[in-house]
């Protein structure tokens, strides 16, 4: 099974193994997932952006799950520190 982001090839799922014991549905699901992660990183920084705005433009900060999400949007770029 191929998925593709525009003309990327981003997941080829197959099961060579026997004894796999994946489901189908679980494995297509998670093929569409991968697929969609960069699009949910992009959508998830700008929601970010959009709330640190509105709230420090109220002089509030920002909610903990800012923060939060913050440290996820790391891990997805590659840190592991965060």
């Amino acid at each position: 099974m191929n998925i593709r982001a525009g003309d990327a090839l981003i997941c080829y799922a197959t099961n060579h193994h026997a004894n796999c014991e994946t489901p189908e549905p679980e494995k297509l699901a998670n093929a569409y997932l991968i697929a969609s992660a960069p699009e949910l990183l992009a959508a998830l920084e700008k929601a970010i952006e959009h709330i640190e705005d509105i709230y420090l433009h109220d002089g509030f900060p920002a909610p903990d799950f800012v923060t939060e999400f913050r440290s996820l949007i790391a891990k997805a770029n590659g840190d592991p520190k965060e």
